[in-house]
């Protein structure tokens, strides 16, 4: 199979934004030094210049891609690490709704936890369930009608049971995240992307198209 690459929306523009962002406090201290005079409109660009620096090497410090396809499986590349999904332990990819509303994400329909959780980096694993907390408290209290079984949810579970191994720890509690996830959103595996959804749509089409090749 020849290697995919999914560019990363999130690393573009930060040379960009770090350039113009050093050039305007450039001009901004030449203004002052000039005028002698230091007033709160230029004290607060200054600040937005600075915040502007700081955005863009944000933005350089994301991965060039976001995703890699090849005869694994699909790779998902993250600042914290990255992780590999093989082909043969999820049915398909698509774009996840949750209330009725399409989310900002690609999600993936896992059949086998194993393949994926074995190799899942615990540094990465963290970050991605910090990342995601919001979506993930709200898809627990909406199969929840009196309010209160969403909490009893959230409470830990010592160790995740499958047919071939016993995980726990943080392991553990990433793989009752993706069954509670699975239960609203259809989906056990998300990606956060910043695309339209026909963009969406149509990687999750390229994804499918790919692991229907591969197997």
């Amino acid at each position: 199979m020849v290697q995919q690459f999914i560019e990363n929306s999130a690393n573009k523009g930060g040379a960009r934004l770090i350039l113009i962002s050093s050039i305007s406090i450039i001009l901004l201290l030449i203004f002052i030094f000039w005028q002698q005079q230091f007033s709160l409109i230029v004290a607060l660009a200054l600040i937005v210049a600075g915040l502007g620096i700081f955005t863009g090497w944000a933005k350089l410090s994301e991965p060039r891609y976001l995703l890699q396809l090849d005869d694994k499986g699909v790779h998902y590349y993250h600042r914290k690490g990255s992780w590999l999904l093989p082909w043969s332990s999820f049915l398909y990819s698509g774009v996840p709704e949750f209330n009725n509303n399409d989310l900002a994400f690609i999600g993936f329909k896992v059949t086998h936890y194993d393949q994926f959780l074995q190799h899942l980096p615990l540094r990465l694993a963290v970050r991605i369930m910090t990342e995601q907390r919001t979506l993930y408290l709200d898809a627990v209290r909406q199969n929840c009608a009196s309010g209160q079984c969403g909490l009893d949810s959230l409470s830990e579970v010592d160790n995740f049971v499958t047919s071939q191994q016993v995980y726990n720890g943080i392991k553990a509690a990433f793989a009752w995240r993706m069954q509670r996830l699975a239960n609203s959103t259809g989906f056990e595996l998300l990606i956060a992307i910043n695309v339209a959804k026909d963009d969406a749509v149509t990687l999750c089409k390229t994804i499918n198209a790919a692991r229907l090749r591969q197997l």
